[in-house]
């Protein structure tokens, strides 16, 4: 199993589901990840080795759940969200390439990569994030924390994908993954241009309605809907919220290793 489930003692409990089919899937998965992205260069060997045996523990917690399959969407949920925070704050402006794909969809400019200072200084989450590191700092440590947790989280993202692709829970024709990936970077977009003063993404008379309607797709995800996204799209067919555009078949995982953000500011 690699590494990343040889981390452990030959005793521990988690060892029990090693042939577990998701389990192997998912630690396979994720060993594939880990060496497609940049993450050595912002964590160290020690923090690595952590952080895996904090994923290994997770998905043997999902295995051995009651419902393995809402564990991990709620997992899976609470990971997007905090990758979102960071991720829409990588995604560059025009004409710069976005391999994330989701600079043409509703509610995503990549605006807000010029504006991380301020940012910083006006949103709590992401002040605490840098007071980490420092009590005051300039662009080019701001952009080393955001893509550090970035791509931490992204890690972590890809992996409880990984054991939801493994207990089936997708649409091979177009699968939920990306929509509610976007859904969650508009949130944040939104959130982060009112921080900011920006006048709103969607526009000033959508925003809000806008803003509530890409909230709602984490509940339906966790109310156990069988096709979540099919689920939105119906809930919000009679309104005008603007919808995101997914060809079929592009969104069970992220865009990798396209989606490796640049690293350099």
């Amino acid at each position: 199993m690699g590494w990343l489930g040889k981390i452990f003692g030959r005793h521990t409990a988690a060892q029990k589901n090693r042939e577990n089919p998701v389990m192997r899937a998912t630690v396979q998965k994720s060993a594939e990840i880990y060496a497609q992205i940049p993450l050595t260069e912002f964590i160290s060997e020690e923090e690595r080795s952590q952080l895996s045996r904090q994923l290994y523990l997770e998905i043997n917690s999902i295995c051995n759940a009651a419902d393995p399959v809402a564990t991990c969407r709620e997992r899976l949920a609470t990971a997007m969200l905090k990758m979102a925070s960071y991720q829409v704050l990588m995604i560059p402006l025009p004409p710069e390439n976005d391999p994330s794909g989701l600079r043409s969809q509703p509610g995503i400019t990549g605006e807000l990569k010029e504006h991380l200072v301020q940012l910083s200084e006006r949103n709590g989450d992401l002040r605490s994030e840098i007071r980490k590191k420092a009590e005051t700092a300039d662009f080019d440590l701001i952009w080393q924390v955001v893509q550090q947790s970035y791509w931490k989280a992204y890690w972590i993202v890809e992996t409880f994908n990984a054991a939801r692709i493994a207990l089936d829970d997708f649409n091979e024709a177009i699968d939920w993954y990306k929509p509610f990936m976007h859904a969650a970077c508009a949130n944040y977009e939104h959130i982060y241009r009112r921080d900011l003063e920006m006048p709103p993404a969607f526009g000033s008379e959508m925003a809000q309605l806008a803003a509530n309607a890409y909230s709602l797709y984490t509940d339906i995800i966790l109310s156990g809907a069988t096709d979540p996204d099919a689920e939105w799209r119906d809930y919000h067919k009679d309104s005008d919220i603007p919808v995101p555009v997914f060809t079929a078949g592009s969104s069970v995982s992220a865009n990798q290793p396209a989606n490796a953000v640049q690293t350099d500011s």
